[in-house]
């Protein structure tokens, strides 16, 4: 996975500590710029804020965590079905929460001088994802855990494990960041680039290149990591996608209901998935879309105790920073590759949220404050 996943303002901040997910974008700052919470938070604050989001980051990282602990080359466990399930769904739910997101931001700050809106878009990204990134991968390079550098350095890294199919070792999450950064480099400059009553139809269109390039994948090259690839992966980000369109542009009203009709969607498919081996691969794009109606019909419902109940103090630091959880956690992981599985869970857990939580407030919120005040957000 993912990440980190892994916005530009507070409706739209979410996306800057991913993704994205990637992972584990992965991928995606935080919903709230501010670095601490009041005791009590108002309703109309929580609505206007989305700290529910930042808790939906943070249950998309422990799904991730939780797939990554058990899996054989980390802890010779095969975790469960319903922990597969689970951790799957996550993955998918970074790459879903960055295609929303991007595209809401996107479509917000269309001015209509493309190319400058293009470079906008880039350069917050830049000062949000590259840094710690960067900075990440330096340190693994001298502690000798990068042995091919260049795939990483380049954000390849998808194609390059794709290429020697292989999906070991304490930086092959890294991949799904590669996928999300590929993604910001090309979705932006088609769907700007394309006249507003035709971006729709160009995000169906890409969508259904998707599920024939995935299909092909699927077909060609049995055994091998396809998922890596950006054009058979990129669903995910293209369903997210048409949920942002979509916000941005239908008449805004409460979904409080359409949002319990799809987590019961979504438990439903974790449920089935777990326990079912043998269902088809191009089930992922049921996944993506029920995972996109979810995104949408989140962000507008207007239900105070939902959006209480999913706006914890603890979950929503959590959730702010999971891009840097979503970095760290699988070498630290690694680190601890030798404990037992209970140590292993828990220690790795709490140093991933301890070194995260320092990397947050010592390096990336400065920076993040830096890049709002030289390219302020129009969203």
């Amino acid at each position: 996975m993912i990440s980190g996943k892994f916005a530009d303002s507070n409706n739209s901040a979410l996306l800057d500590d991913k993704h994205h997910v990637a992972a584990v974008s992965p991928v995606l700052e935080s919903t709230v710029e501010q670095q601490s919470y009041p005791r009590a938070i108002a309703a109309d604050q929580l609505l206007s804020r989305r700290l529910h989001f930042d808790t939906m980051r943070a249950f998309m990282f422990i799904s991730v965590y939780a797939g990554h602990v058990s899996t054989s080359h980390i802890s010779n466990y095969w975790g469960s079905g319903l922990v597969n399930s689970a951790s799957s769904f996550g993955f998918y739910a970074y790459l879903v929460l960055s295609g929303f997101l991007i595209t809401r931001i996107l479509v917000g700050s269309d001015t209509g001088k493309t190319w400058s809106d293009v470079r906008e878009f880039w350069l917050r990204r830049t000062l949000r994802i590259f840094p710690i990134y960067y900075l990440t991968l330096a340190v693994l390079l001298i502690c000798g855990w990068l042995p091919e550098p260049l795939p990483f350095f380049t954000y390849v890294s998808n194609i390059y494990l794709f290429l020697i199919n292989q999906m070991q070792g304490p930086v092959c999450h890294l991949w799904s960041l590669a996928v999300e950064e590929q993604f910001y480099l090309l979705f932006p400059l088609a769907f700007l680039f394309t006249p507003k009553k035709h971006r729709l139809k160009l995000i169906v269109s890409l969508l259904a290149l998707t599920f024939v390039v995935h299909t092909a994948c699927a077909t060609m090259f049995p055994g091998y990591k396809w998922k890596l690839l950006m054009p058979s992966s990129g669903q995910c980000l293209l369903f997210g996608a048409i949920a942002g369109y979509f916000d941005m542009t239908l008449k805004k009203k409460d979904e409080t209901r359409l949002f319990l009709v799809a987590l019961v969607l979504n438990i439903a498919l974790i449920a089935i998935q777990s326990v079912d081996k043998a269902l088809p691969h191009t089930l992922i794009f049921i996944d993506s879309a029920a995972l996109a109606i979810f995104f949408y019909s989140l962000w507008r419902t207007r239900n105070q105790f939902i959006c209480k109940s999913l706006s914890n103090r603890v979950m929503v630091h959590l959730g702010q920073i999971s891009y840097g959880m979503y970095l760290f956690h699988l070498p630290i992981l690694y680190l601890l590759i030798d404990f037992p599985l209970p140590e292993k869970i828990a220690i790795g857990f709490v140093s991933t949220a301890l070194l995260a939580s320092a990397s947050w407030y010592l390096f990336e919120s400065p920076i993040n404050k830096l890049r709002n005040k030289l390219i302020p957000s129009r969203v």
